[in-house]
C-alpha cells in the first residue's frame, strides 16, 4: 500500500515559502530493512537522496513548484509494492510519502481475478457497490492489497481500500461494471 498526501501530523511544521518538506517513511511487514533504506527524490534538474533512520523515516526539503518522483531502495530482503510514487511540492507545505512493503516470502499472489458479482452496499457512501472475490482460505484477519490496472486506478471508480472476509476479498466501486483485477496480494495472519 502506498500513500501520498498532506501530512496530518500533530505538530505544526514551519516550511519556508518556496520550499516543501517531504516526510518520507517506509514500513515493512517483517519490520526489517527499514534502517538504511534510501529514498531518491528527483525531478527535472533535481535529484537528492535521504537515508531512513531505525524507524524507517527521513525528511527532505525540496524546491516547491515541481512534481517529484520518489523511489525507495531498501537495504536487504525481498518485498512487493516498492514502485515509485509522485508528489506535487507546494510552497510552505509538508507532504507525506509512505511506502508499506510486504515481504514476498509472507505473501500469496493471485492474478487476473474477475470482479463481476457486484451488489448494492452502504459501507462507503462514495462507492455504492461491493464485489466479493472468492479466494480459498482467506480469513477476516488476513491482509489484502488489490492492485488495479492503471486505467482502473486513475478512474476514481474504485475505493482505495479492500477488506478480507472468510473466503475472499471485498472491493468497492461506484460502478457495477465487470473488471479484471491484475493482482491481489494476500498476507496470512
Amino acid at each position: 500500500m502506498t500513500i501520498v498526501g498532506a501530512f496530518l501530523g500533530s505538530g505544526v511544521e514551519l516550511v519556508p515559502a518556496g520550499s516543501c518538506l517531504l516526510k518520507l517513511q517506509v514500513v515493512t511487514s517483517d519490520r526489517q530493512s527499514m534502517s538504511g533504506a534510501v529514498f531518491t527524490v528527483s525531478a527535472t534538474g533535481f535529484s537528492q537522496t535521504a537515508t531512513a533512520d531505525a524507524s524507517g523515516r527521513a525528511e527532505l526539503t525540496v524546491p516547491a513548484g515541481a512534481t517529484y518522483t520518489v523511489s525507495l531502495t531498501y537495504s536487504s530482503g525481498s518485498y512487493f509494492n516498492d514502485e515509485a510514487q509522485t508528489v506535487i511540492a507546494e510552497s510552505a507545505t509538508t507532504k507525506l510519502v509512505y511506502f508499506d512493503l510486504i515481504n514476498d516470502e509472507q505473501a500469496e499472489i493471485y492474478h487476473n481475478l474477475s470482479a463481476s458479482n457486484w451488489t448494492d452496499d452502504t459501507t462507503y457512501e462514495d462507492f455504492p457497490y461491493r464485489c466479493a472475490i472468492a479466494i480459498q482460505g482467506v480469513t477476516a484477519d488476513d491482509y489484502a492489497e488489490v492492485v488495479y490496472a492503471m486505467a482502473q486506478a486513475l478512474s476514481g471508480d474504485y475505493a482505495p481500500i479492500c477488506e478480507t472476509y472468510a473466503g475472499g476479498v471485498y472491493i468497492y466501486s461506484e460502478s457495477s461494471a465487470t473488471i479484471t483485477i491484475p493482482t491481489i496480494y494476500i498476507r496470512r495472519e
